[in-house]
């Protein structure tokens, strides 16, 4: 009888979310749904994350014990005698809870497929996602800041910000219909588990994944790095934060760079990158994610911080020839001009082909938008950019196997406010092949040894905030 209630609730929501896109009135079904859901969800945190390449899908979750967690996935809408059972491992969670880690492998394109996750003491429900038809043809939304939060003070807030987070997410996937979420940091305000199992109540990620990059936020606590599940992870760096670190996957045809900006170990962020990109010679586009803003200058008192972190990251993009960075943290949307060797080589333009350089990102935040009239703005370096109004924006990013098409949306709007498109007409497109400065190496190396002391500051902030943490492990990763 509960395995039949269980795919009964699939069913239903499936249909609901069927009959809404056509019937937008029907809207307070979906959240209905959710309030009816929310517990249970909450309690469990089922999630997909990206898997290495097109073929696999993560899943985590978590759970009350410790056992071997299962995954049962079976094509199509029904889970049959002929499904295959994929294993995993599970680790200790902070609050005492256990997280569950499983990959799915073996994945077709343009197949539909059910899961089911199953550990001691739990089985979900039954859920559904799909692969891309074309591969090198798909969309993504980017959004960033999304701040799930809890607060001693405010009993009602995790629960209303990851309501807010669900509902965004339903606009998102009944108006555009993305494949994955690109979420470029700060996730959680406070980095507790809470916080993450509130992101993982959000019932459209149990249908797309999403790939995660670590903000400051999420380095305020410690359970980022049990919560998640990311394939290719940098496993042996010098020096790396204590809740995780870089990450990539390939997508169709994108190499997806996601790195860890609190850390500034410019020796171990080079050399990963290094490694993927050589590991995958044949992708046409390399799309790096981080958190921190860069080039925007719209935070004045952040500036001083920005340039460190410019010295640092800039020269690795312009090595490896990265097509787009994503970033967050400031809350303020803008698009550079095509940036190389910390200068604006080109102007910013609807249509970009073959830029000689790249272009840096920062999208505004969904949850906490800002609205400060006295920003700076470095129209030097920015391209494109809004007045800030309190809006929440998402952006859309459609890949085909020519052009990046980035759409902006205030949230709430059908048109976008804001679209430029990057055409590349070869796999090199117009990155340059120049000598890269000597003095980059040693940048890299001073930063790796700050690190050391960064991370020494980080470990008496969470002691004195009560976190449980090993100092070698927070201090050297």
């Amino acid at each position: 009888m509960k395995k039949i209630t269980k795919n009964l609730f699939s069913v239903l929501l499936a249909a609901i979310i069927a009959v809404s896109a056509f019937v937008p009135s029907l809207a307070f079904s979906r959240e209905a749904y959710w309030e009816l859901k929310w517990e249970e969800e909450y309690d469990n945190g089922v999630i997909l994350f990206p898997g290495s390449d097109n073929s696999e899908m993560n899943v985590s979750w978590y759970s009350a014990t410790e056992s071997e967690p299962k995954v049962i996935v079976d094509e199509g809408y029904a889970i049959t005698d002929g499904a295959e059972t994929f294993t995993g491992y599970c680790v200790k969670a902070s609050d005492g809870d256990y997280s569950n880690k499983v990959t799915i492998t073996g994945l077709e394109a343009g197949k539909v497929y059910s899961y089911q996750c199953i550990s001691e003491g739990f089985e979900s429900e039954r859920y559904f996602f799909s692969t891309d038809k074309n591969e090198n043809e798909f969309s993504a939304v980017y959004m960033t800041d999304i701040h799930i939060s809890e607060d001693s003070a405010d009993e009602t807030l995790l629960k209303e910000t990851s309501r807010k987070f669900n509902s965004v997410m339903d606009e998102v996937v009944l108006k555009h219909r993305p494949s994955i979420l690109l979420s470029t940091g700060d996730q959680a305000s406070e980095g507790l588990e809470s916080e993450y199992k509130g992101l993982a109540s959000c019932l459209a990620l149990k249908n797309i994944p999403v790939a995660t990059t670590i903000g400051n936020h999420d380095r305020k606590g410690i359970e980022y790095k049990t919560f998640t599940n990311m394939p290719n992870e940098d496993k042996n760096p010098m020096i790396s934060s204590y809740i995780g670190g870089n990450y990539w996957f390939v997508k169709g045809d994108v190499l997806f760079l996601v790195m860890d900006t609190n850390n500034a170990s410019g020796m171990d962020h080079r050399r990963f990158v290094k490694d993927a990109v050589e590991s995958n010679p044949d992708v046409k586009w390399k799309v790096m994610m981080a958190h921190h803003d860069l080039y925007s200058g719209r935070i004045p008192h952040r500036e001083s911080e920005n340039q460190l972190l410019r010295l640092l990251w800039a020269p690795i993009a312009d090595e490896f020839g990265i097509d787009l960075v994503l970033l967050g943290h400031s809350h303020y949307f803008t698009v550079s001009n095509v940036m190389y060797n910390n200068k604006a080589v080109a102007d910013y333009a609807p249509v970009m082909t073959d830029p000689e350089g790249t272009i840096y990102m920062v999208s505004g935040s969904i949850n906490r938008p800002r609205n400060d009239t006295e920003i700076g703005l470095n129209e030097d370096w920015i391209g494109a950019s809004n007045t800030p109004d309190e809006q929440a924006i998402y952006n859309v990013l459609d890949f085909t196997e020519d052009s990046i098409t980035v759409s902006s949306y205030y949230l709430g709007s059908d048109e976008a406010f804001n679209e430029y498109s990057i055409v590349k007409t070869s796999n090199e497109g117009g990155h340059p092949d120049k000598y890269i400065p000597f003095y980059n190496a040693i940048i890299r190396f001073i930063g790796t040894v700050y690190a050391v002391f960064n991370n020494i500051g980080v470990y008496q902030d969470l002691t004195d905030d009560g976190f449980s943490v090993d100092f070698f492990e927070v201090v050297f990763g």
